[in-house]
């Protein structure tokens, strides 16, 4: 279910107070988890100031509130040490903090959502980057990071008021603003472009409107251990030719996750899911089962024409195992894990694939 994110009103101070609260509730001393103390760590004082200052935002479903956060501007003093890989100034930072999301929804995507929000609301501000920082300890949220495609930059002790001394993951995301600056101006410009979207019966004609998702699997960009190289290349690609880029995600070759990851997507309604990795002989190379075991509909011929124009490049691309199909209105591509072979096989078949999607949202004929 699609969330829309926005900046906050004194109204959604109650609702946000009780979101914090249902969160701290849940924690069970010395368990794992973001370890929050109500009435210092959040504090409601607090949580007023960043309203009176636009920095706090919440996340609507269906009218009800179900997340919030904060996103300030200007580098954190107890991030000055941290060997950040992407260099930026000071004011070329935003931070994001207290990210809260209603336990009733957990798992459908609403966390990966407010962060997709929050690197836009950054983005838009003309930020090089994105930080953040959780406990070591609060594995759920440094998963659900990873798969939002940020870097851990370091582990550190940091001190916090409530709790002390306490070993710290840096988080931080690359940011684009000359791609945001081309979206919608602010969060609720976002917002109202999608409802006045909605309200002419879908995306548009033609990839311009087309949203896309990137998924790249690969266990070693997920450790950490090599930058993810496809999925950048595969952005760029779709938006030099019109499509509008929602998320990107990284995950491991695990069937379950990319299987989520799949689903979290089409219940978001994004129209194109291009997932990069896991489709040769490898044991782990797992994507296009779990792409199978998600869609409704199988569409064999994108492929066939990818591995077609492969072929003319070379013969090992018959041992390519990708797969395409589609689940609810959503259509999900599988490409290679190198960053050219993945371009070169999208690059077969993005035209024929916006006349598709367009069809497949109703927005074209079929013919």
């Amino acid at each position: 279910m699609a969330l829309e994110v926005r900046k906050a009103t004194a109204g959604d101070l109650e609702p946000l107070w009780g979101l914090y609260a249902a969160s701290c509730a849940r924690q069970v001393p010395g368990d794992m988890g973001p370890d929050w103390h109500m009435g210092v760590y959040p504090a409601r004082s607090d949580l007023e100031g960043r309203l009176a200052a636009g920095e706090l935002y919440v996340g609507e479903q269906d009218g009800a509130l179900v997340a919030g956060m904060v996103v300030t501007e200007g580098e954190d003093p107890i991030y000055a040490k941290v060997p950040w890989q992407v260099p930026a100034a000071p004011d070329e930072v935003a931070v994001l903090h207290l990210l809260v999301v209603d336990p009733a929804v957990r798992g459908r995507g609403v966390g990966s959502q407010m962060v997709d929000a929050a690197a836009r609301v950054a983005a838009q501000a003309g930020k090089r980057t994105l930080h953040l920082d959780t406990l070591e300890q609060n594995t759920g949220v440094i998963a659900l990071y990873k798969r939002c495609g940020l870097s851990a930059a370091c582990v550190m002790p940091v001190h916090y008021e409530d709790i002390g001394d306490a070993s710290t993951v840096l988080f931080e995301l690359a940011l684009d603003a000359g791609d945001a600056a081309e979206g919608a101006a602010t969060i609720e410009g976002a917002a109202a472009a999608k409802a006045d979207a909605a309200s002419r019966g879908g995306d548009g004609h033609g990839g311009e409107s087309f949203s896309v998702e990137v998924i790249t699997v690969s266990d070693r960009s997920y450790r950490g251990e090599r930058p993810d190289a496809s999925g950048p290349a595969l952005v760029e690609l779709v938006e030099r030719h019109g499509y509008r880029v929602v998320a990107t995600r990284l995950v491991p070759d695990e069937r379950e996750q990319i299987e989520a990851e799949l689903r979290d997507a089409a219940a978001r309604g994004v129209a194109l899911v291009l997932t990069t990795g896991g489709t040769g002989f490898s044991p782990r190379d797992v994507t296009p089962e779990a792409t199978a075991a998600v869609c409704e509909r199988m569409a064999p011929g994108i492929p066939e024409a990818m591995r077609a124009a492969s072929l003319a490049i070379t013969p090992k691309a018959c041992l390519s195992r990708e797969v395409a199909g589609i689940v609810g209105r959503t259509l999900v591509v599988n490409l290679p894990g190198s960053p050219k072979a993945a371009v070169e096989n999208v690059s077969a078949v993005i035209g024929p694939i916006a006349h598709g999607l367009g069809i497949l949202r109703g927005e074209a004929l079929d013919g």
